[in-house]
């Protein structure tokens, strides 16, 4: 009988792991001379190869992995692996949910591929990196991406990109900037909009070369240092108004888009 891994279980040592929204990312290490026993997974999932090289046995042939690989699995894709090296996997768990979601928009998505391009690699590392570096936005941001990989991983995904702005788009930034304190996610977004989410995640990346969740963080930390410029106002208490759940967790998320502290900020450029 086939192995079949359940949901949330992979074979390797686990560093990190998340849930959000219906995924599960988890970052998995793997000894040298590792020996995969043939397995499926209950879930459909990503493997991005973060380091390690190792030989995969997937749907009668050989394949060789090395570093910036990444390969999309359907639910009970049977393989195994055999490892030269340690390594290092960034795995993400898909529910069914979110799989339909995107076959409904039209992406095919029902046979194992390796995905490749400049642009796939760029957004797993870019997932890689929120996921390792996480705050407040990340399981917003985390859901955009992994949104835009099923997309690319889809064999049906053409350049079929708008050529320019859609009406929505606009809509969809006022009203980001409006909810900034408590943005809603994808699903709700793309409700408001009128679009499919698949369709908003990839149209609002083309033209405004961040995720949604990008563009919420950023629209937070403008509102604080607007008023870090136009009052007095404590930092705390600034920080409690642009939506954040605490000081700490504000610095850290100000410092990322702007390269320095709040105090920092305030010192530099606040009023006199």
């Amino acid at each position: 009988m086939q192995l079949r891994l359940k949901a949330g279980h992979f074979y390797g040592e686990t560093s990190q792991a998340l849930s959000a929204n219906g995924l599960r990312f988890t970052a998995k290490a793997y000894g040298s001379h590792a020996m995969l026993p043939p397995h499926a997974h209950e879930l459909s999932h990503f493997c991005f190869v973060l380091a390690g090289s190792y030989q995969e046995q997937l749907a009668g042939r050989t394949f060789e992995r090395e570093p910036a690989t990444l390969v999309f699995y359907p639910p009970d894709t049977s393989h195994g692996e055999e490892h030269f090296s340690d390594g290092r996997h960034f795995l993400v768990e898909i529910d069914c949910r979110n799989l339909e979601r995107v076959r409904e928009y039209g992406a095919l998505l029902n046979e194992p591929v390796s995905v490749r391009g400049d642009a796939p690699l760029w957004l797993a590392a870019r997932m890689y990196r929120e996921f390792s570096a996480r705050d407040g936005f990340s399981a917003l941001v985390l859901e955009s991406i992994a949104t835009e990989l099923m997309v690319h991983a889809s064999r049906q995904h053409s350049s079929c990109a708008e050529r320019k702005p859609p009406r929505w788009l606009k809509h969809v930034k006022e009203f980001l900037t409006e909810n900034f304190a408590e943005p809603p996610g994808l699903t709700e977004i793309a409700s408001a909009a009128g679009v499919h989410p698949t369709h908003l995640a990839r149209v609002f990346r083309q033209f405004e070369g961040c995720t949604i969740g990008d563009y919420v963080r950023t629209a937070r930390i403008n509102f604080a240092r607007r008023q870090m410029l136009e009052s007095a106002d404590p930092l705390v208490q600034i920080a409690l108004a642009a939506g954040f759940a605490d000081q700490t967790h504000f610095t850290r998320s100000f410092k990322r888009v702007t390269g320095m502290t709040p105090s920092q900020f305030r010192c530099v450029f606040g009023s006199r």
